[in-house]
């Protein structure tokens, strides 16, 4: 199908990042609210956390027009996170504790829980507030305790899976850039487009019409596959004839779309 000129935006809610800022500044709400006497770093706490999930909103929806945009401001996110963490290191740090270690039993479980997706469709905003309020929950041992250092180590441990993730969100975003050009690239090809381009099927995971890309990786680098146009946030793949086993097929480092694979550091 043609390409059109304004890739899909949006989608937010679906992500693991923008979930986990969601829920660090909540966390960070109601901490601050309960545990910091200073009003200005309040504000500033407040303020770190919001702009982390802010941020991530705007990059998304900023995504059709300006992928320029999409990576400064996701990357933005992720620095007012990095703040928001060192505010919370140094509460530990200035009550005379130290945060957790890497494989401290408490970090290793906070990074192994499996968030769960807003389900796609109809009611997404509703939808979107159920499953925060669902995976809040994972993490209430942590966030609702009533030592501070345990709520703040655990903020902590969100902020560097967030980090983590949105890291590898960043590096999607500049990889999709260079095979893909910006705004400005897909108004040229849409416009000398000179021959039509075979119809795309669906993406068996979320039914959009998928994009004919090329491998960048592997055995058959150079080789076309079919991608979904919503990665990160679907991870759909199918070879050019269609077969669905994707993994054998379309000569990707496929291990980069895999959402359900074990976050590693």
């Amino acid at each position: 199908m043609p390409e059109s000129v304004f890739i899909k935006r949006g989608g937010y809610r679906r992500m693991d990042t923008f979930m986990l800022a969601t829920i660090i500044y909540y966390g960070t709400v109601v901490f601050c609210r309960k545990h910091i006497e200073s009003r200005r770093q309040v504000e500033q706490m407040e303020q770190a956390g919001r702009s982390g999930r802010q941020n991530m909103a705007e990059g998304s929806e900023r995504a059709a027009t300006s992928a320029q945009t999409e990576m400064t401001l996701t990357d933005v996110a992720r620095a007012s996170l990095t703040e928001l963490q060192l505010d919370f290191e140094d509460f530990i740090n200035l009550r005379g504790g130290t945060p957790w270690l890497d494989d401290d039993p408490n970090s290793l479980e906070i990074k192994s829980i499996r968030l769960e997706r807003t389900p796609a469709g109809a009611n997404i905003i509703h939808n979107f507030s159920r499953t925060v309020a669902q995976n809040r929950a994972k993490f209430a041992k942590w966030l609702e305790s009533d030592d501070p250092t345990v709520v703040a180590n655990a903020l902590i441990r969100l902020c560097d899976r967030a980090d983590f993730l949105t890291r590898k969100q960043l590096d999607a975003q500049g990889e999709r850039f260079l095979e893909e050009g910006g705004f400005k690239e897909r108004l040229t090809r849409v416009r000398v487009a000179a021959r039509v381009e075979p119809e795309a099927p669906a993406c068996p995971k979320c039914g959009e019409p998928m994009r004919l890309r090329s491998a960048r990786k592997g055995p058959r680098a150079g080789g076309k596959f079919w991608g979904c146009p919503n990665y990160p946030e679907c991870d759909g793949l199918l070879d050019v004839e269609g077969d669905e086993s994707r993994r054998q097929s379309t000569g990707v480092d496929s291990s980069r779309f895999e959402s359900g694979k074990k976050e590693t550091q």
